[in-house]
């Protein structure tokens, strides 16, 4: 099993591309909106500002990123420059799981579009922001490869999945039993 940095997060490219119907206090954005795409409080990335779009502004900015393996969803928020320079305004936060673009059966390098409802501190609905996500292929997948391996007959598999043992004794590798329950909830 490789060591390397990669094994341990994967290389996420995120593209704003624009955000629709933005309200702050059920009034329209009027200008100098951006959005901040936080993995953790220390670890996020800043679109430029959008000066002109009001409620309707629209970036198209590529923001590439080490998404640790840990993680399980991403922050989106959208921000506006007060007039009175006294800071930025949240306009809407929303989250985006991880699961939303990676694992199941979506392949490497895939392209998702998506649309997130942006609600406020309040929990009041205060837009849409539009995203594209893509997972750079060879970007620390190699665990997810190695455990797909083992569900088939694949005679390249070098190392056998332990089922209910402690992780730290087997290289961190531990093999998961997907359950579906036939009975509705």
């Amino acid at each position: 099993m490789e060591n390397s940095c990669s094994s341990h997060s994967r290389t996420v490219e995120i593209t704003v591309l624009s955000a629709e119907d933005l309200r702050v206090d059920g009034r329209s954005v009027k200008k100098k909106a951006f959005a901040v795409v936080k993995l953790d409080p220390f670890n996020n990335r800043v679109t430029k500002v959008d000066a002109i779009g009001g409620s309707y502004p629209a970036w198209d900015e590529k923001l590439v990123m080490k998404l640790p393996m840990h993680v399980t969803f991403i922050t989106l928020e959208v921000q506006c420059r007060t007039c009175s320079g006294s800071g930025d305004r949240l306009v809407g936060r929303a989250t985006l799981l991880v699961s939303d673009f990676i694992g199941g059966y979506v392949p490497e390098n895939h392209l998702n579009f998506l649309s997130y409802l942006l609600r406020d501190a309040r929990g009041i609905r205060s837009g849409i922001l539009n995203v594209s996500v893509r997972v750079k292929a060879g970007s620390g997948l190699g665990l997810l490869k190695s455990r797909y391996e083992y569900c088939s007959s694949s005679p390249s598999a070098q190392q056998k999945p332990v089922i209910g043992a402690d992780a730290k004794k087997f290289n961190g590798l531990v093999a998961e039993i997907p359950v579906w329950n036939p009975y509705p909830v």
